[in-house]
């Protein structure tokens, strides 16, 4: 990260620089223009008054002249919501960062602060704590001050008596970058909090390790699994698990209902057939079976009494590790043989990969492939009213509760979801990711879907792809976007709504002030046809999968 000091310079010598002219002591004529009285600096209008509480610029800098009319030097600017700082020959701090060595007691502390190209500082807000600077991540707090350490799902700093493994979302090293798509050796710090944790996960007590290792990924949030449910991703060309909080497992434990990948159970691959004592010992041929398995065959089930759905074949044989039609319908069976419900991953429809209960997972998780096996498998859905139906969902788009909501999913006519093994895919005017359509936040209206590197397209609440040649239409939040050729362009959030027009920089959209008698269009160009998408003005809430 390119940070500086507040470097001294010879003030008079850079200003008298910067200045437009040398001058000579003047005292009887008004002169428009800068003006110097010793170290002081002023500007004069053509009345010969000082200007006061407004910026000046000078060549390529801007100066500050406050109330007194004499230009601020080496101090922070307050100005309405927005905060500048000036350094000490008075040029406006700009896209650079800016390290203050004390508090100033008006509110602003020692530490790094940001400035952008338009002098503003960095701030943190609610819906917008993250900052990007160089391609890399920053949080700021409402003061502009560079803030490190851990920090919850909101962004906030997390408090003394806070456990970072179990309330920590992101972590910034002392140079302020968000750890992004890297690792940390939590062990390297202040091993705090893990005489306290019991992971479900691995069944273990953390106070026995040496190393724990945290994984971010590369919306620099914490990888960690949802419940007891673990969570795996395949990272360098390795593939890790991590528990509950965020601690990658030194070995695996447990995943899903992965039965075809349990190797320690000899009987997956075995085939598996059912006597009926109740019967007279008979061999059940081609019927379905409601009941719960031998201990041989998975002790657990036994000892539980856990029933579920079998189903044999002509030769008394358990149906394992397929999907298989049975009276018209198509019916997921797991490595043991037990019918399975919800959501579930087969790679090819001979290997059975996982089951996830509905509300297992987030629409965030669907989005962005944390789900164990996602990549490699193509997602089914079969009814879960385990006891009447349970039968694949093919050809229809059904609302399924998550774990954060009600969303729609789109499945084929053979049943493999839209967009499975994590490619989006565009059907009809709608776009799906692992069954998942994206749709626009409610209380936004709009949203972009990310459809290649170069491409990116707009959709409604419903999922709807929103098309034009020369298009605009505004959000919720007061944002105006702009579509041009069927794709997005940029969004700004400009008081008028943008307008195409042929100007000076280029045929495209420009921003626009109705109240400008004199050119309504001297906001400059925003995007032309033939400019790449501008994404720096849309929110992380209408990004929908990037």
């Amino acid at each position: 990260m390119k940070k500086r000091r507040i470097m001294i310079f010879a003030g008079a010598l850079v200003i008298t620089a910067l200045a437009p002219a040398r001058f000579q002591p003047m005292t009887a004529y008004a002169v428009q223009g800068w003006m110097s009285d010793g170290e002081e600096w002023k500007y004069l209008d053509e009345d010969d008054n000082p200007l006061k509480n407004t910026w000046k610029q000078s060549r390529d800098s801007w100066f500050y002249l406050g109330d007194q009319g004499i230009m601020v030097k080496d101090c922070f600017i307050e100005q309405g919501n927005s905060l500048y700082y000036v350094f000490e020959d008075g040029a406006r701090a700009e896209n650079t960062w800016v390290l203050v060595d004390e508090a100033d007691g008006n509110g602003h502390e020692a530490g790094w602060y940001y400035f952008g190209g338009n002098g503003k500082a960095y701030r943190g807000t609610d819906s917008s704590f993250k900052r990007t600077v160089d391609g890399r991540r920053y949080i700021f707090d409402e003061s502009g001050l560079m803030l490190t350490g851990w920090f919850d799902e909101d962004g906030n700093p997390l408090g003394e008596d806070d456990n970072p493994l179990e309330d920590g979302v992101y972590y910034a090293d002392e140079d302020g970058a968000l750890k992004t798509e890297s690792w940390l050796d939590y062990s390297q710090l202040e091993l705090k909090g893990l005489e306290e944790l019991s992971s479900d996960i691995s069944g273990r007590n953390y106070d026995e390790y040496d190393q724990v290792w945290l994984y971010f990924n590369n919306q620099s949030k914490k990888v960690k699994s949802n419940g007891d449910r673990l969570i795996q991703r395949n990272i360098g060309g390795g593939t890790y698990g991590f528990d509950e909080y965020g601690i990658m497992l030194p070995w695996w434990t447990q995943v899903a209902s992965v039965s075809n990948a349990d190797k320690s159970n000899p009987t997956s691959d075995i085939p598996t057939r059912f006597y009926a004592g109740y019967d007279g010992g008979s061999l059940q041929r081609n019927v379905w079976l409601w009941m719960y398995p031998s201990d041989n065959l998975i002790q657990d089930d036994f000892n539980d009494g856990e029933y579920s759905w079998w189903h044999t074949d002509q030769n008394g044989e358990v149906y394992q590790n397929k999907i298989k039609k049975v009276n018209g319908r198509y019916y997921a069976f797991d490595g043991l043989g037990r019918m399975q419900t919800g959501f579930v991953l087969f790679d090819t429809r001979s290997t059975f990969v996982a089951q996830y209960d509905m509300d297992a997972w987030s629409s965030e998780d669907f989005i962005e492939g944390n789900i164990y096996g996602i990549e490699k498998a193509d997602l089914y859905f079969f009814s879960p009213d385990e006891l009447n139906d349970g039968s694949m969902q093919t050809g229809k788009e059904l609302e399924i509760e998550l774990e954060d909501g009600v969303y729609t999913f789109g499945f084929k006519s053979d049943g493999v979801a839209y967009g499975s093994r994590n490619r989006l895919k565009k059907v009809k005017d709608s776009y799906y990711i692992n069954g998942l359509r994206l749709e626009a936040d409610e209380e936004y209206g709009y949203g972009v879907v990310r459809e290649d590197d170069d491409s990116y397209r707009v959709v409604n609440a419903n999922g709807k792809t929103v098309t034009g040649k020369k298009k605009v239409v505004r959000d919720k939040d007061g944002g105006w976007l702009i579509i041009i050729n069927n794709r997005f362009a940029a969004r700004v959030d400009d008081e008028f709504k943008p307008r195409w027009y042929k100007g000076e920089e280029g045929t495209g959209f420009y921003h626009y002030d109705s109240d400008n008698k004199e050119d309504k269009y001297a906001g400059g160009l925003i995007v032309g046809s033939d400019m790449e998408p501008l994404l720096d003005g849309l929110p992380e809430e209408e990004r929908l999968n990037f």
